[in-house]
């Protein structure tokens, strides 16, 4: 392989052959902080109104809150383990704790994996951290973009 035909396959997108587990954890993870915030805004509430009648509703809505969190904590935990890169079956969706790669990239305080299930939720898309492959979720595999034979 030349350096131009490298350089071609590094910016081209490659297909995911099982795409459920990366919606799964996406999904899970986006829903944990749906809670995490609407929990947190219960907590400020609680504080902005806790001499009001409604004492007992923010307190059960902080306590349904934070064990709607703990739930979903553990399955995006366990979602985004399972969802595997095909190339390197690594974590992309979790950080191991492993070198990343010099191509992967995070946003601001995030994580590289935090960042790779928000990019998954904007555009489908995301780059894996340790072996530096971008995967598109929307793309079908070559065995998918093969047209039966009409007789």
């Amino acid at each position: 392989m030349s350096p131009s035909e490298a350089a071609t396959s590094s910016r081209r997108y490659r297909s995911v052959p099982y795409r459920t587990s990366y919606y799964l954890a996406t999904f899970w993870t986006i829903l944990h902080l749906f809670c995490v915030f609407s929990t947190l805004a219960a907590i400020v509430l609680f504080f902005l109104y806790y001499k009001s009648a409604n004492y007992a509703a923010f307190t059960r809505i902080i306590v349904v809150g934070a064990s709607c969190c703990v739930v979903t904590l553990i399955l995006s935990y366990s979602k985004r383990r399972s969802a595997r890169c095909p190339l390197c079956f690594g974590t992309p969706l979790h950080n191991s704790g492993a070198l990343a790669h010099k191509r992967s990239f995070a946003l601001g305080p995030l994580t590289e994996g935090f960042t790779a299930v928000l990019s998954i939720a904007c555009t489908q898309k995301f780059r894996c951290m340790y072996c530096g492959t971008r995967y598109d979720l929307l793309k079908m595999s070559r065995s998918e973009r093969k047209l039966p034979e009409s007789e």
